[in-house]
């Protein structure tokens, strides 16, 4: 007859037995571990610490970046600030040059009213100026009639302005009159200067070669002839 026998377990027993063997096997793994670190010369710690310190410069190196960027970007715009400035002190000098100019031309015609270098005084023809007024063969034209400042009288006349040139191959003359009618003939009046201006167009075919200018005056006086070259 068999006999039935009873066992007791003990579970905080078998509790601390699989522990025990559990520590067993992680400790004999971290052996095996360090002793292939030490048998390869491979150290972990170094690397990660290597790993920190190239992590460390990278972002030293970006912040730097980002600073040279700043930098880069101030002294652009500190660029083009000063370029915008010399372009409009240029602009400036040049609008001065040309005020300066002018006004040395005034003061040039006024000198010649005041004080002309010619002894002699009476009418005179100042100048005649032709331009291109942008029309196909049209110009734009000025005339200035002086008397010095010793005639203080009012002197009336007329003027005539001839465009001497070549019409197909043969000598002609264009009266800038006809050219122009709104002037009426040149008729003038003044004391001491009197301008005409205004715009003309050349016939077709019409090369001009230089304008002779002739001046009138009514009461009897000397008339003045003077010719100006036609410009380049």
């Amino acid at each position: 007859m068999k006999r039935l026998v009873v066992r007791h377990h003990n579970p905080v027993r078998v509790a601390l037995l699989f522990i025990a063997v559990v520590t067993s096997a992680v400790l004999a793994g971290w052996g095996i571990l360090e002793y292939a670190r030490a048998r390869s010369g491979f150290d972990f710690d170094s690397l990660r610490e290597e790993a920190q310190l190239l992590s460390d410069k990278n972002e030293e190196l970006l912040s730097t970046i980002d600073d040279l960027r700043g930098q880069q970007a101030v002294l652009e715009r500190s660029q083009q600030i000063e370029r915008e400035a010399y372009k409009q002190l240029e602009g400036t000098v040049a609008g001065l040059q040309e005020e300066i100019s002018e006004l040395k031309s005034e003061l040039a015609f006024y000198r010649s009213i005041v004080a002309p270098v010619e002894s002699s005084g009476g009418l005179r023809v100042q100048t005649f100026e032709v331009s291109g007024n942008g029309l196909d063969r049209g110009y734009r034209y000025k005339l200035v009639l002086t008397q010095v400042l010793k005639n203080d009288r009012v002197v009336r006349g007329r003027a005539e302005v001839a465009i001497e040139g070549s019409q197909n191959g043969r000598m002609a003359v264009l009266d800038l009159a006809q050219l122009d009618p709104s002037k009426n003939g040149f008729e003038f009046k003044f004391k001491y200067f009197q301008n005409f201006e205004g715009d003309f167009q050349l016939p077709a075919g019409f090369s001009p070669h230089r304008v002779t200018v002739k001046v009138g005056p009514r009461d009897g006086g000397n008339a003045v002839e003077k010719i100006f070259n036609w410009p380049a």
